[in-house]
């Protein structure tokens, strides 16, 4: 009885020492994530953008009046449409940025302080190689969820404040925005932990594009009914289920004018079929099984 209870009194303190060095290594990381150049000039490039859409929507916004006629659509529903697509058009800017940030701020997380020697200091104290990976993962994790947050909520702000867009379930649709770029920590971070930093950025990057390019696919595929376009589509999801997320948020956040609604299925900027419940429960899971084999992949590297 009394060695069962050591045994569990030992696991007991190893799990409260793992956290403390998990949140201890998030911690340093989220601090030295706001230092690093990538996140400062996305910063500023944030500060411009926000700017000046704010200054385009309000201008639109004067135009955007009750008395616009349409041959087809009243004046109201037409003012609805082309705010959504504003809104649309600067959630699709702000992905881009924070997609890039998300590459950036994590491909040379781990490759770059083995080839500065950092690691090295850091490894020789009662450390595991997972529990460093997993801390790293959740600092630069937070730093980019802060910035997916402010960025995506000031877009949808400036667009309700100016041109009335016709947004609902925000908070829903906000919480889908930052698993965006968790996604591609993920794999950035994997990557980091076998690939030199450079190669490692150009496969992020790479793989970004194709997460977007299979949703244009699928979008097309469903438009002229071409089920080989639109099961290249799905596969790429599966792969890298970046654009499916993306659909799920602005289906949620613009119902009527994108998905649906008044205009019929696939208006405005519908790039295919919104994605199910399922698939929202696999790229909440994709990140995870990710940085799972990122912390096997680093286990296994001879240092």
């Amino acid at each position: 009885m009394g060695s069962a209870a050591g045994a569990t009194t030992v696991r007991s303190y190893w799990r409260a020492g793992a956290l403390h060095r998990v949140l201890t290594v998030a911690r340093l990381t989220f601090r030295e994530a706001r230092r690093r150049w990538v996140v400062v000039a996305a910063a500023l490039l944030t500060v411009a953008f926000v700017g000046l859409y704010a200054a385009a929507l309000n201008q639109a916004g004067k135009d955007l009046t009750a008395g616009v006629v349409n041959e087809t659509l009243s004046g109201d529903l037409l003012a609805g449409l082309i705010a959504s697509q504003l809104l649309y058009m600067g959630l699709f800017v702000s992905s881009f940025i924070i997609s890039v940030t998300a590459i950036f701020s994590t491909v040379s997380s781990i490759s770059n302080e083995l080839d500065n020697g950092t690691l090295y200091a850091i490894l020789t104290r009662p450390m595991r190689r997972s529990e460093l990976v997993v801390g790293k993962s959740l600092g630069i994790g937070t730093m980019l969820a802060v910035f997916t947050l402010a960025l995506t909520g000031s877009v949808v702000f400036i667009a309700w404040w100016q041109v009335d867009a016709p947004v609902e379930n925000v908070l829903a649709a906000l919480v889908l925005f930052t698993f965006e770029p968790v996604i591609l920590l993920s794999i950035a971070m994997l990557g980091s932990t076998r690939l030199p930093t450079l190669a490692n950025g150009i496969m992020c990057t790479a793989i970004y594009g194709l997460g977007f390019i299979g949703g244009f696919i699928e979008g097309i595929g469903s438009l002229i009914g071409n089920q080989t376009m639109m099961n290249i589509g799905i596969v790429s999801s599966l792969l890298i289920p970046l654009d499916a997320v993306h659909r799920k948020a602005i289906s949620l956040l613009l119902p009527d004018a994108m998905f649906g609604g008044a205009m019929g299925p696939g208006a405005m900027f519908s790039t295919g079929a919104i994605p199910s419940t399922w698939m929202i429960i696999y790229a909440v899971a994709y990140p995870i099984v990710l940085i799972w084999l990122a912390t096997r992949a680093f286990a296994k590297r001879d240092l």
